[in-house]
């Protein structure tokens, strides 16, 4: 019972989980189960959180939704319980469902900097990018070094074509995590619509540093090197990006950025 009752607080006292602790959560099931039988325990709307993030990092959208409901059913006035409901509903693409809870949740404690975050990425799906930013100056108001609101500021900005200053908070953020690889990706995309291609390339080439099967990179890079009408090296990074995942064929085919090299044989030969 000890070691269970250390894990549930050390995942909870953590200000916001992520797919990083899934070996955490996964021995949190491994303890729970242990201590059902050994102990006859009771779960509390912790348990059913928790349980509901597992699933949610686990791409189970139908379990995860069931143990959501289950945690506001027992403490209707615990944000967290909101929040991953609105993070699944997001998941289903049911935008102005989710809106409505994680309103609910920033209702409940505005203070919560990643709830804010949250609300921006919702209405960024709904394409209300404006109220999206105002959503992220809040969190980062609240906590002015969170990674996830700086990159996901910079994303709304790289959409509304503002891309210095996206870039700017892109150097912020991995001034804080050199190696946080979402912002590593929108940092050369962001380059990219610069048409700073040879520093996107380098920003490309430190993320498969990191995980050699990034196929978004390899992905991008070719996009990069078509830019250059380097034909060689994108042929090569396009084959390889497909490898990887052969769905990237399909976006290749109708992706402007490889106008330069659509009529090459070997071009046609991988996409077809």
């Amino acid at each position: 019972m000890e070691n269970f009752l250390k894990l549930k607080n050390d995942l909870l006292s953590k200000p916001y989980l992520s797919s990083y602790d899934m070996e955490d959560l996964n021995k949190f099931i491994q303890l729970l189960n242990k201590v059902l039988i050994d102990y006859n325990y009771q779960l509390d709307f912790y348990d059913y959180f928790i349980l509901g993030a597992r699933y949610y990092f686990r791409k189970d959208w139908t379990t995860s939704l069931i143990y959501a409901e289950k945690t506001i059913e027992l403490n209707p006035n615990y944000p967290r319980g909101y929040n991953l409901k609105a993070l699944i509903l997001k998941e289903l693409k049911r935008y102005n469902q989710a809106l409505e809870f994680i309103e609910k949740a920033i209702e409940l404690n505005p203070n919560l900097s990643f709830l804010w975050d949250n609300k921006a990425n919702i209405l960024t799906d709904l394409g209300f990018y404006k109220e999206a930013i105002e959503c992220e100056n809040k969190a980062l108001e609240l906590e002015n070094d969170n990674i996830f609101a700086l990159t996901n500021k910079a994303s709304i900005l790289r959409k509304m074509k503002k891309f210095q200053e996206a870039l700017e908070l892109l150097e912020k953020a991995l001034s804080i995590k050199p190696k946080r690889i979402p912002a590593l990706h929108e940092k050369a995309l962001c380059l990219i619509d610069l048409k700073r291609y040879q520093e996107a390339i380098k920003t490309l080439d430190e993320i498969l540093e990191i995980d050699p099967n990034d196929y978004t990179a390899y992905y991008n890079k070719a996009c990069a090197y078509s830019l250059l009408n380097d034909k060689l090296n994108a042929i090569n990074n396009l084959k390889k990006a497909i490898e990887l995942n052969p769905d990237f064929k399909f976006l290749a085919m109708d992706d402007k950025d490889f106008d330069n090299i659509r009529n090459e044989e070997e071009f046609k030969n991988i996409t077809k």
